[in-house]
């Protein structure tokens, strides 16, 4: 199993990037929104790699990620029935925080704009999706926007700064010894119980406020 990359991209494509690794070639599938960020690095670079097995597929098929927010998108978004792996790749052209932020909002509107998603998809990745929002997007959601649909979602919980929660979850597994899905839970009550904490100093504290269980 193939899982991390680092090397140099050779060639570019409409759908996919050639990556040096060594003395081997890899042909990766990329997302519109990954290959917008490798096409504006130089140097090496590092991907995120998961290897598809298809009986649709003469060979198996390398798909990149560059950071584990989109990686997470991508299969949420390819066990939804009637996607898959394919159609799932193609739609991450934003970053996944804004994709996550439109189906939280259920803003089928955005959701239409984004590559090969017509109205009954945007209404199925809301419907299938909405309830499953990470933890550490949660900070970027304002209440209203998940529980109306017709919610807004412009507001100050979109300006807070973008590491709160992963700094917190990246804490709580590493020095603390938490599973990812306990921190992600713990995560997801301190944010239900606090939504309005600011720092990660504040989401640390209402995480351990009312203890662990």
């Amino acid at each position: 199993m193939i899982a991390r990359l680092w090397g140099t991209v050779l060639e570019s494509g409409p759908e996919s990037v050639i990556i040096r690794a060594g003395s081997v070639g890899y042909r990766v599938l990329l997302s519109p929104y990954s290959l917008a960020l490798l096409s504006a690095s130089q140097g090496p670079v590092s991907l995120r790699t998961f290897l598809l097995w298809s009986e649709h597929q003469e060979s198996p098929l390398l798909v990149g990620f560059v950071d584990a927010a989109e990686e997470e998108l991508f299969h949420e978004i390819r066990r939804i029935g009637g996607l898959g792996a394919t159609k799932a790749i193609r739609m991450i052209s934003l970053a996944p925080q804004e994709i996550w932020q439109f189906i939280a909002a259920g803003d089928v509107a955005r959701l239409k704009k984004l590559k090969g998603v017509g109205e009954t998809t945007a209404r199925k990745l809301v419907s299938e999706l909405r309830d499953r929002l990470p933890a550490t997007l949660l900070l970027f959601v304002p209440p209203r926007a998940m529980t109306s649909p017709a919610g807004d979602p412009a507001g100050e919980a979109f300006r807070k700064p973008a590491g709160i929660a992963d700094s917190v979850l990246d804490t709580l597994t590493r020095q603390f010894g938490h599973s990812p899905a306990e921190a992600e839970k713990m995560i997801r009550r301190a944010l239900s119980r606090n939504p309005a904490v600011k720092s990660v100093e504040e989401l640390f504290d209402e995480v351990y406020r009312h203890g662990v269980d």
